[in-house]
């Protein structure tokens, strides 16, 4: 992997160790947990993001009048 590896051949023991316990471990739950939570921020702050995207689009638009054009009912020939 790299030249600071602390040990020789993998096995079960390495795999606890980077995996912060074995199934069904407290570390296995924390990390589960902490995943779960960094998801859930990523989700809630990609959707601010996006809101304040969408109100900084729509001020350029009512700003040029296009928004108010895009409203209007379209003209038909009856």
């Amino acid at each position: 992997m790299f030249d600071a590896f602390p040990y020789d051949a993998w096995g079960p023991d390495v795999a606890d160790f980077w995996a912060f316990g074995g199934a069904n471990s407290t570390g296995t739950y924390i990390m589960t947990a902490l995943g779960i939570i960094l998801f859930f921020a990523a989700m809630i702050g990609w959707v601010r993001q996006e809101t304040e995207r969408m109100k900084e689009h729509e001020a350029r638009l009512l700003k040029q009048g296009m928004l108010t054009r895009m409203h209007e009912p379209i003209p038909t020939n009856e």
